[in-house]
């Protein structure tokens, strides 16, 4: 390669061969301009952008802070901020962010990622700040109105969602806006389908033809013995204080290991859960440190059979080792309740309760159904009595007890207007919400003040370890379901301690999930089809002693909890399901 080329034509090259993604050759290239310009901080930005690409974030760190040794940079300040972002480091997100931010007051991209940050770090009033500021420069700036309408959401700012909807609705199909926010503002799922489908095609680089094979600490070629079995791997970065760990945690160790070798594919994991689910599997491998093209390759070393991705598009994903197809079939399953919009997962683990055969047309992926209730769960119930009281909770003796622990995002208006019609027909009643974040239980105050309701009739509740929240939860009288995106795994949280959740049954997968698993334990009653039929259940729960008794006994005949939700069981019917695809 010639090397008295021009800083000019190392650019050009390079943009030429970025274009056409051929990126070992960029990145080939730029390393050699750096040798004839080692202070020309534009290339150790592009080498970095490059690495972040290819899903190697420590090595992207390296070549944005080498650019802050030569000068300050905006450019590498935010590119720092989005890697923290990444991590969850938040504290560095903020303070990288920040300096760009210092040195351009108008760099619209650090306003915005100062806005995550802060959302992340449930200072939305810091990340409105930010954002407003970004649209007072670019009103039409379709990533910060896509940040925006999410900051509306987490704090039940109503007034600002409807300010800005029919922007975000003109904005369908650009890619912009995340498939999360999609099923969380829409049950349309023509909509979701386009939202996923463009976000997947705008975000995502092509799967490449060819990976290098440089991976950290190894996979192993099965023995002979090995291969006899059936090979199914999971991929997840939610090991640690999540729903999804707490919801398929005993899973693995169900599966029947005379015919089946499980692989767990962990990242960003807690160490002490890492070594619990260690002791449930074949093998667990640790990705947090890899590249997603070494990932890819270690991956495909074992010969899987099939690999089931626990995260899928939300924020801790690994989705570019996906797109490598390490694995002979690939399945969504679990973290994210809607089509991927990606091409390269083969199939969805569902039902038919939440997504009925119909609903095809709308998924990239293949249904496959279980002959169960799709969701997993840890298969045990508690149905004694509290060990904590109503006093603790600030919750009144002789009330009734209106619980819902959804995030506030899942709170839409038109629920909330029948939770206070419900508050207003039951006098002796209170709402119990989760204090999510100020900004929220603020705005929610002043609506209900709005009302003409006392707002000491919202009672929030602190956020506080699972085990204590499991306990306090059996105080609740009623569970209030939300209506676009239902409550999951909070919803398997009352059931598992027999508290009735009422919910309306939507038209998309999210709003589906808790009338799949009230249908699971016979709880059909609690399954209503529209916002009034939903608020009469809750009424009536509270005011007919032998309606409720009747639900009651449901949940407490002969421990039916556990016998349909039971681990084993389970995985046998996930077992016959995925033979059925091999």
């Amino acid at each position: 390669m010639r090397t008295n080329k021009s800083l000019q034509e190392f650019i050009s090259e390079t943009k030429k061969y970025l274009q056409s993604e051929e990126y070992d050759v960029a990145l080939e290239i730029l390393l050699n301009a750096i040798k004839v310009f080692p202070d020309e901080t534009s290339l150790l930005i592009n080498i970095g952008n490059i690495h972040k690409h290819r899903g190697r974030p420590a090595q992207a760190e390296n070549y944005y802070k080498r650019v802050l040794e030569i000068k300050k940079s905006k450019e590498a300040y935010n590119n720092l901020s989005v890697i923290y972002l990444d991590t969850n480091n938040v504290d560095l997100a903020i303070s990288h962010s920040s300096k760009a931010i210092d040195i351009d007051p108008n760099y619209v991209d650090a306003r915005c990622n100062a806005a995550l940050a802060y959302q992340r770090d449930s200072q939305y009033d810091n990340a409105i700040s930010h954002i407003e500021f970004a649209l007072k420069i670019n009103g039409d700036f379709e990533k910060a109105l896509v940040i925006l309408y999410s900051l509306y959401q987490n704090t039940c700012n109503w007034e600002g969602l409807s300010s800005i909807e029919n922007k975000l609705n003109s904005m369908i199909g650009n890619g912009e806006e995340h498939p999360f926010m999609g099923v969380s503002r829409s049950e349309s799922l023509e909509t979701n389908f386009k939202i996923a489908k463009s976000y997947a095609n705008k975000n995502y680089r092509k799967s490449e033809n060819k990976t290098k094979f440089g991976m950290i600490g190894g996979g192993m070629k099965p023995s002979s013995s090995v291969e006899k079995k059936i090979k199914i791997g999971y991929i997840c970065g939610e090991f640690r204080n999540h729903p999804t760990y707490y919801l398929i945690k005993n899973l693995f160790k169900s599966h029947d290991s005379s015919r089946f070798d499980i692989f767990l594919f962990s990242f960003h994991h807690d160490k002490d859960i890492k070594n619990e689910l260690k002791k449930d599997v074949f093998k667990f491998l640790d990705l947090t440190d890899i590249s997603d093209t070494s990932a890819a390759e270690i991956i495909k070393e074992y010969d899987l059979d099939i690999l089931i991705d626990l995260s899928i598009v939300i924020s801790s994903n690994r989705i570019n080792i996906l797109k490598a197809k390490p694995a002979k079939n690939i399945i969504s399953y679990l973290g994210f309740p809607g089509t991927s919009g990606h091409n390269f997962y083969d199939y969805i683990l569902t039902d038919e309760v939440v997504a009925p055969r119909e609903h095809q047309l709308y998924y990239t992926e293949k249904l496959l159904y279980l002959p169960c209730c799709y969701q997993v769960n840890s298969g045990v119930s508690d149905f004694s009595i509290s060990q904590t009281t109503r006093k603790e909770h600030f919750l009144p003796d002789n009330a009734s007890v209106l619980a819902c622990f959804n995030q506030s995002f899942k709170i839409d208006n038109a629920t909330f207007d029948c939770w206070i019609e419900i508050l207003e027909e039951l006098p002796n009643s209170v709402l119990w919400l989760l204090n999510d974040n100020k900004s929220a239980q603020k705005n929610l105050r002043d609506y209900i003040k709005g009302r003409n309701i006392d707002d000491g009739r919202i009672i929030f509740a602190e956020k506080i370890s699972r085990e204590k929240h499991i306990e306090r939860l059996k105080l609740v009288d009623v569970a209030l379901d939300t209506r676009i995106y239902n409550g999951h795994t909070t919803t398997t949280d009352a059931l598992q301690v027999g508290v009735p959740v009422v919910t309306k049954t939507g038209k998309h997968f999210a709003s589906r999930v808790s009338t799949s698993l009230l249908l699971s334990l016979g709880l059909n009653e609690l399954c209503c089809d529209d916002l009034g039929s939903y608020k009469k259940k809750i009424i009536e729960i509270c005011t007919n002693e032998e309606v409720k008794s009747r639900i009651l006994y449901k949940f407490n005949k002969g421990k039916e909890f556990e016998k349909v939700h039971n681990n084993k069981t389970f995985a046998k019917n996930l077992e016959q399901t995925l033979l059925g695809i091999l």
